[in-house]
């Protein structure tokens, strides 16, 4: 996404080594079942990134959306076997040194379907990131509206999942927590794989609030694409439900989910991700439970 210039996109990053954790190992393992749905929703995410995809995940392609103004392009896809709308943005695919503080200013969450948030402290998210989601949001609704009504109401009560990878996971937290404000009857869950990033404190509670351990944000390893955007300097602070693929090869066994118990300054657990020292785009960003970031899963099931 050239216009938001925010990450530096480039395969020459050099990984870091990874030393697990004592205490990480200790914790109980995922649970398969759950393992296994962030694995399935991630190759929505990577196919985000075909510059066409008949089928997203072998399901039925509803509706694809772009903006070129903001450089915001994705897909909806629709489930009919777990009944589920999917929701899907593409993360950046530009290769530039870009400075992360380009548009990283802090505005207030406005657009198509938020609350219209007053007081002292609204939640804050960033400036572009945010001009990128409103730039297609209506649209998105306004499929979602007609194709929850279609047929009788025989897809009324499906869920609504959004889904990215990189900027496209934060674009997938942001549509989110819209998607709860307009489509409150139906389940709402997002699942975003190396997300920068996306707001401040207030932003994440109201994540947090909103959506609780319905939001699957994922890390590979030692990815830096999460810490880009510096919580400390900036304000910046993610919102606390983790899942640590801490080590590979990955599995539910090397998959931890965390979340801050209070006493981190920047909402997250200190034991997981943010305790390995990576600040850069690296490898670990790219590929996802061996599955690179950009593989397209795009035949007919």
């Amino acid at each position: 996404m050239s216009v938001l210039r925010v990450l530096t996109f480039c395969l020459s990053a050099v990984a870091l080594a990874i030393a697990s954790p004592a205490d990480i190992e200790k914790r109980a393992p995922l649970q398969q079942s759950v393992y296994d749905q962030i694995v399935y929703h991630f190759k929505y995410a990577s196919s985000a990134y075909a510059n066409s995809c008949g089928h997203p995940n072998g399901q039925h392609l509803v509706k694809t959306f772009s903006n070129k103004a903001t450089d915001t392009q994705g897909y909806i896809a629709r489930d009919d076997v777990k009944k589920e709308f999917i929701v899907a943005f593409r993360g950046s695919t530009d290769c530039t040194d870009a400075k992360t503080e380009k548009n990283s200013k802090l505005v207030k969450l406005a657009g198509p379907g938020y609350f219209k948030f007053g007081g002292d402290y609204p939640p804050l998210v960033h400036k572009g990131f945010l001009a990128a989601h409103n730039s297609v949001a209506q649209n998105i609704q306004d499929t979602l509206k007609a194709q929850l009504e279609a047929n009788n109401g025989s897809h009324a009560h499906y869920a609504i999942i959004s889904v990215g990878h990189d900027i496209g996971g934060s674009l997938a937290a942001l549509a989110g927590v819209a998607f709860r404000y307009v489509f409150f009857d139906n389940l709402v869950q997002t699942y975003t794989f190396g997300q920068p990033r996306t707001g401040d404190i207030n932003w994440a509670y109201l994540v947090d609030e909103l959506m609780g351990y319905l939001t699957y944000r994922v890390v590979h390893t030692n990815d830096g694409v999460p810490k880009l955007i510096p919580g400390d300097v900036k304000g910046y602070v993610h919102h606390p439900v983790e899942y640590w693929n801490y080590r590979d090869p990955p599995s539910a066994n090397t998959t931890k989910q965390c979340r801050d118990t209070g006493d981190s300054l920047l909402g997250e657990d200190e034991k997981c991700s943010i305790s390995v020292k990576t600040h850069t785009v690296n490898a670990a960003h790219f590929k996802y439970f061996n599955i690179p970031y950009n593989k397209a899963y795009c035949s007919a099931k």
